[in-house]
């Protein structure tokens, strides 16, 4: 393991626009699940409530002009049948503000399908950039640390003793996880022995030689 720092800052930027770049996705994922909340607290509970009560109202008004209609039908004028004009036209206007409240009442049920649809969605797709923001670069940051203050002992050991040797392995060691540097010094370990399997096949080729 042979390791050419040129700079620590680079690496420190490179930790702090990690650690920015969480953060503002973090809070992003904050602002969009509050919006998301609100669009479903709409469209879930506010919408159907305005629109039962319009129907309520609309069928309230729809009764009320047939009456009126009735009434005015009940009392010729002159022998004649009157024509009740305003009173027909007040039911036209009753019918279709009823048949428009049930259409809007129909149109948010369809997009409270939709809306359950795209959450279950997004959910799914969101999941891997959760992970990125909760797991993935916590655990980058963390390792950046390690390896810029593991960095900076070596350097204050230079400093004072310059031919201190730098310990590759004991940073390996600190820095990446025990199973990834227990795998790697059992690969290391069986490299001797298998060196030293190959000299007892030449001593005894010579032997017999």
């Amino acid at each position: 393991m042979n390791a050419h720092v040129q700079s620590l800052e680079s690496i420190n930027a490179v930790r702090g626009a990690l650690t920015t770049f969480a953060d503002q996705v973090r809070d992003a994922l904050v602002e969009l699940d509050a919006e998301m909340r609100r669009v479903s607290q709409w469209l879930q509970h506010d919408r159907p409530r305005h629109w039962k009560t319009q129907i309520r109202q609309a069928g309230d008004e729809l009764h009320e002009a047939q009456q009126a209609l009735h009434r005015c039908l009940m009392f010729p004028v002159a022998g004649e049948r009157p024509s009740c004009y305003e009173e027909r036209a007040a039911l036209k206007r009753a019918q279709a503000r009823l048949a428009y409240c049930e259409q809007k009442a129909e149109r948010v049920r369809h997009w409270q399908r939709t809306l359950e649809h795209e959450l279950f969605e997004y959910e799914g797709r969101i999941s891997q950039l959760v992970r990125v923001v909760e797991i993935d670069a916590p655990q980058a940051i963390g390792v950046l640390h390690k390896i810029v203050r593991h960095l900076e002992e070596y350097q204050s050991l230079r400093a004072n003793n310059p031919r201190t040797a730098y310990d590759e392995l004991a940073v390996a060691r600190a820095v990446w996880p025990a199973d990834e540097a227990s795998s790697g010094e059992a690969a290391c370990s069986d490299a001797p022995s298998a060196a030293g399997t190959n000299d007892d096949v030449t001593e005894r080729d010579r032997a017999d030689a």
